[in-house]
Formats: C-alpha cells, structure tokens, sequence
C-alpha cells in the first residue's frame, strides 16, 4: 500500500516538476484602418497574434515554441505558422540555437524602433531577410560586443527548403542591445550570403549588409539604418531613420522615415506620426497618421490607423 502511494505521488509531482519553469504568454496586434483619399478604406484588422511556450529545464537549456497567426499569400485571413521551435543552450563557447528561431539581421533595430505593433521593420516589409527560419546558430557577448551568427535555409519560417544551399547571416553589436529597455548607445551592422539556384539552372547569389545605431537616454530614443541588398545584380536601399519621445510613464510620441530605393526603379516612401499610450497593464493604444508614396506617384497615400497591442 505504502508504495502505491508513493507511486501515484511520484507521478503528480513529476509533471509539476518538469514545467515548474514553464510560462505561456500571447500577444495580439489590433488595428481599425481608415482611408483618407479617394479609395476610402475602413476595416477592423487583426495583424498578428502570438502564442508562446518557454520551459526553462536548468540554468543552461531552455526551450521555446512560438504559433504566428496571420495573412499568408494564399489569400486566408488567419492561418497559424510555427515560428518559433527551438532550444537554446549555454555553454562557455557562448549560446547555441538549435531549430526554428528568430533571424538575427535587424533584432537590435527592431528593439530600438520598439514598436513592431505598428510597423514591422524595413528589412522585413522589403524583403532583406526574414523574421526568422530554420537553422542552427551561436551567439555571445564579449564585454560591449553581442556576435551572432546563423546558419539557415534561406527562405524563411513560412516556406519549406527549396534547394541546396544555405544562407549565412552575421550581427555584430557594440553598447546596449535593447534600448527599448535600457538607455544607452549601440552601432554595429548585420551581413548575410546566400547562394541560390537562378532561372538558367545556374548559381546566383544575394549579398545583404546593414549598417545601423542608435541612443536611448533622457526620454528619447532614436535609431538610423541604413541597408543594402544585392541580387540579380539589382542593388536596393533602405534609409530608416526613427525616435521616441517618453512624455510620461504612459505616453510617447513616436515618428518613422523610411525610403526604399532600386536602381533604376525609383523609390518608396513611407511616414508614419503619432502617439503610444498605455491605457493599462497590458494594454497599448497608438493612433497613428501614416503617409506612403510609391514609385511614380506625385501624391502620398494617407490612412489614419489605431493600432492595439494587448499581452497576456
């Protein structure tokens, strides 16, 4: 009797024990669109939502899933990817992922535009680099300096492998790496290779380089990048110029330059003004006025749009 009890006290402490450093966690990012032109546009959007499972197993391995609700090109309103489906493990060479994982070409960016509710970042609206793909990498902090490299498919989180070749992606930080978080200053740049199979059966190749920095300190925070994209031997730009102003704990005022240019194609255009405010613990509101111009357009289209990010 006494080992039966002991037993069936094994098995209801050892599931408790395993996730006892688990937690799950979502975010939503809400938005109502309104055009301010001709071709009037007003619609309630769900953007992106995000669920996410962390077990921490001991001080060095920790495991990650992330689902990403969204559009895809098939044309359905909200389909769940797998983003995130990793392990990480620190080891004194430094911290090595394993599986489906965030890219590394604009996370430092990202962090100090720090509002990826509102707007993703250039690289990713363009094209430049996927959000994240499958792969294995390391990164590691020398002092002021963050490394990371990878090694991916290529493709990105949304689509399976197509060929042979694997893409190499390096960043490379100097200061404070999340400004969003902490005031500071960082500069650095972000470099990937990939080797491709062309339209005459032939090996191409796409050479991607950003180069970027950024402040945080006295209720400002600002970034500038600038980036480059070549392929097809057709060299692209982006020019990203951001700031935040902490007005208070609950509100800031935020404005984004973005212009994406392609040799011999012109350039876009895109402005975005407006505000952030926390209506409450988990819960931001940022009404946003944004102004976007394409190749060969004399005017700006302009939409006013109320984004929503709540978390859980």
């Amino acid at each position: 009797m006494i080992k039966i009890v002991n037993l069936l006290i094994i098995i209801i402490l050892l599931p408790i024990s395993i996730f006892a450093e688990s937690r799950v966690s979502g975010k939503v990012f809400y938005d109502y669109t309104l055009g301010l032109d001709d071709e009037q546009q007003n619609a309630f959007n769900v953007k992106r939502a995000y669920l996410t499972y962390v077990n921490r197993m001991d001080e060095s391995l920790t495991y990650k899933v992330t689902y990403d609700m969204g559009s895809n090109e098939a044309g359905s309103a909200y389909t769940a990817f797998l983003k995130v489906a990793m392990v990480e493990w620190k080891t004194k060479f430094g911290d090595m992922m394993l599986g489906m994982q965030g890219m590394n070409m604009f996370k430092t960016m990202e962090n100090t535009w720090g509002h990826r509710f509102i707007a993703k970042m250039p690289m990713d609206t363009y094209g430049f680099s996927a959000s994240a793909d499958l792969g294995i990498g390391m990164k590691k902090t020398l002092g002021p300096i963050f490394i990371s490299s990878l090694i991916t498919n290529g493709g990105g989180y949304k689509k399976l492998e197509s060929d042979k070749y694997k893409k190499i992606s390096m960043h490379a930080v100097y200061g404070e790496t999340k400004l969003n978080k902490k005031d500071g200053f960082n500069a650095g740049m972000s470099l990937s290779y990939e080797p491709y199979e062309d339209d005459t059966d032939g090996t191409s190749r796409s050479h991607v380089l950003g180069i970027f920095n950024g402040y945080a300190g006295r209720g400002f925070r600002g970034g500038f990048e600038v980036d480059f994209k070549e392929q097809n031997e057709v060299l692209a730009t982006i020019i990203g110029i951001y700031g935040t102003y902490k007005v208070n704990d609950k509100l800031s005022i935020l404005s984004r330059y973005v212009d994406k240019g392609e040799k011999g194609e012109g350039s876009e255009t895109s402005i975005i003004t407006g505000i952030h405010y926390s209506l409450t613990k988990g819960l931001i509101v940022a009404p946003t006025f944004r102004a976007f111009k394409v190749v060969g357009d004399e005017k700006y289209e302009k939409t006013l749009v109320i984004n929503f990010q709540y978390m859980f």
